[in-house]
């Protein structure tokens, strides 16, 4: 039968993915003052692809994106249900893709800036990003939840994690 983790195992587990989650939204600050710096120095800037085409790039880089918020959630689903890890570590992976994948969407912001040359697209993109952020940002409570579940899940089809 699986045990649920002790509450300072999960709460160590969960400070990390925090500390994670952190050190990528300052990874988006920092876009946003390359962003600034960029216009600045090259004013005005028109990006470095001023022939492509910009508004198909943005749309489909926009459905990218869309696509990627929404595919957070079936990879976490599908992490957590590895009965191949500990639940902890299912836990810590689960988080640090989503938000990894959220970052993602902050990057192709990022990229649309320089290939087009308008601040105002990665900002939307950023913006899009920081949403994921809020939902996806690891939280002990969820965490707790989500480990009483997979326990339950565990016992009941009798799984035991490696190890125990």
């Amino acid at each position: 039968m699986a045990v649920r983790p002790p509450r300072d195992e999960l709460a160590k587990a969960c400070r990390a993915g925090q500390m994670i989650g952190g050190a990528l939204l300052v990874s988006l600050g920092l876009y946003a003052i390359v962003v600034n710096q960029i216009q600045r120095v090259n004013a005005p800037f028109t990006g470095f692809a001023p022939g492509a085409p910009h508004d198909l790039l943005r749309w489909i880089l926009a459905a990218v994106a869309l696509a990627t918020l929404g595919m957070v959630r079936v990879l976490q689903r599908l992490i957590l249900a590895n009965a191949a890890l500990p639940p902890v570590r299912r836990l810590q992976n689960a988080a640090v893709v989503g938000l990894a994948l959220c970052e993602s969407v902050a990057i192709y912001g990022f990229v649309l800036f320089l290939v087009a040359g308008r601040a105002s697209d990665f900002y939307v993109f950023a913006a899009l990003a920081m949403v994921g952020f809020v939902l996806y940002f690891p939280r002990l409570e969820v965490w707790e939840e989500r480990a009483r579940a997979v326990a339950r899940d565990a016992a009941g089809r009798r799984i035991t994690p490696p190890g125990t």
